[in-house]
């Protein structure tokens, strides 16, 4: 009895493993799920398709605005800080003080501003108009004006400001739409490239956060 009982518990054993090594192998041989290795194909295109259109096609065209933009603002240097005509100081003039204009400057509505329609004449109430800046010189005051739409390019502050022709004053108004155009433009390019990047970085993450998981056997 002992003898059988022996065999039978020993039978049962060869059973019960034999039972379990299908279960194993099956185990073995199921094939992995390809979502794993299809989203990490797809995260690693995006990250490369946006490093590709930030290098290769945003910053190229914020380096060409930008040059476009210096180019255009340096016309309106140009044309605003015309040379004037230096007198020495003699007979009547009226002197401005303290200098020829208060500090600091607006800076422009580019999109929109029409400089025209801000021109102004301060100084033709005397033949002769002169500043403290200027103790030994005067200058004609017909030929000077004062524009707060154009003060924001002025370099030399020591100095009153040619009067603008009607021609002029459209060449500027031209260049100041050129230079609001290239601003906005320039933004929207910034604007791109920073959710570029947020959409890289999510990507990113995912991308860790998946390799990072494991399913419960």
């Amino acid at each position: 009895m002992n003898v059988d009982n022996q065999q039978g518990v020993a039978f049962g054993r060869r059973g019960r493993e034999s039972r379990a090594q299908p279960v194993l192998a099956g185990r073995m041989v199921k094939p992995a799920r390809p979502v794993g290795h299809i989203l990490r194909l797809v995260g690693l295109t995006s990250l490369v398709l946006v490093v590709a259109v930030a290098v290769f096609w945003a910053l190229p065209a914020i380096q060409k605005l930008n040059a476009e933009t210096a180019r255009a603002e340096q016309r309106v240097i140009q044309i605003v800080n015309q040379p004037v005509t230096h007198m020495p100081r003699s007979g009547q003039w009226m002197e401005y003080s303290p200098g020829w204009f208060h500090p600091g400057a607006i800076k422009p509505d580019f999109s929109n501003v029409d400089i025209r329609a801000t021109q102004e004449f301060p100084y033709t109430s005397s033949d002769h108009v002169t500043s403290d800046l200027n103790p030994t010189e005067m200058f004609i005051g017909d030929e000077l004006e004062f524009n707060a739409m154009t003060k924001y390019f002025y370099t030399d502050r020591a100095l009153p400001k040619k009067r603008l022709s009607n021609a002029e004053m459209i060449e500027i108004n031209n260049l100041y739409r050129i230079v609001g155009h290239d601003e906005q433009a320039i933004f929207m390019r910034w604007l791109m490239i920073a959710g570029l990047v947020a959409v890289g970085f999510c990507l990113g993450s995912l991308l860790l956060l998946h390799r990072g998981f494991r399913p419960a056997d």
